[in-house]
């Protein structure tokens, strides 16, 4: 029994036990396939295999940047060989890798380093590669691979939380299930900021209709409603001061009679009509004119 440092493979079939449920022959042939592929995958990377579980199988390599090397190409080999099977019959493997101190007994490899490496697997998507700090370390500058950091993943059996990366090939466009907080607030912000948008347009519409006529003529400020007379810089006559009115404004006089009715309305008109010819307005009639005429004739001034 002696120890070494080694970096440790750890490879398990995704859905095994389905697969063997729905075809038992297809899946044993194409798990024989498989396994004749990931072996040579190995030997060319330098490694051995020490183990084997069923679906899973256990390769030890001398160096960490040859075992992630090899991860990628066995997970390439094997995405290109499921492209001839619909989704359900696809076989998968999902592969972790750790570095560490391990014991070597006939061959066999035990320790803790092993261990990490099988809960590493676990950590893993389907297709997909895990590994730890430690190789994280030893590979970042040396392979033409993205690493997802994930954080420190309390796993079974290991008192210590595993620091953990998702390992993913430059043409892998699968997220791994990795944190997106930027992307996520950037989302949000953007479904704040429309909404906001859309009801500050909602207002401005439903004000610009308020203030429309049936015509499509905006309606009439309410202070505008009658119209006043232009402020003279004429100061008023006084007491001492002849008037300058050729006809001087009689005082409108209220009536109940019947019998000089008209003659009232008659003399309240032409005086209302003279007291605005005196407030600045002249012969031509507008609005404003009209109204002030209007409401001498009722008394209101």
């Amino acid at each position: 029994m002696r120890r070494k440092l080694a970096a440790i493979l750890v490879a398990h079939i995704a859905d095994y036990g389905r697969l063997v449920a729905d075809d038992e022959e297809e899946t044993l042939r194409r798990l024989a396939s498989c396994r004749s592929a990931i072996d040579d995958l190995i030997a060319t990377g330098g490694g051995r295999i020490f183990n084997t579980a069923g679906d899973a199988l256990l390769a030890e390599f001398s160096s960490a940047v040859e075992a992630v090397r090899c991860a990628i190409d066995i997970q390439e080999s094997l995405r290109t060989r499921n492209l001839a099977y619909p989704g359900s019959r696809q076989m998968s493997y999902r592969i972790g890798i750790g570095i560490g101190d391990v014991v070597e007994r006939e061959g066999d490899l035990l320790g803790d380093g092993v261990n990490i490496a099988a809960r590493l697997e676990g950590l893993a998507e389907v297709g997909g590669i895990c590994i730890s700090r430690a190789v994280h370390e030893q590979v970042a500058n040396k392979l033409s691979a993205r690493f997802i950091d994930i954080g420190a993943r309390k796993v079974k059996n290991i008192p210590a939380p595993v620091h953990a990366y998702i390992v993913a090939t430059w043409n892998d466009d699968h997220s791994y299930g990795a944190p997106q907080p930027t992307r996520t607030r950037s989302a949000r912000w953007l479904s704040v900021a429309l909404i906001g948008a859309f009801t500050l347009c909602t207002a401005v519409f439903a004000y610009f209709l308020a203030t429309q006529r049936p015509d499509g003529n905006p309606l009439p400020s309410s202070t505008a409603a009658v119209a006043l007379p232009p402020v003279s810089t004429t100061p008023p006559p006084t007491s001492s001061s002849p008037t300058t009115s050729p006809t001087p404004a009689p005082a409108i006089r209220r009536t109940s009679s019947t019998k000089n009715e008209s003659e009232v309305t008659k003399r309240s008109f032409q005086s209302c009509k003279d007291l605005a010819a005196q407030r600045g307005w002249g012969n031509n009639e507008t609005p404003g004119k009209t109204a002030f005429i209007t409401a001498c004739m009722k008394g209101d001034l």
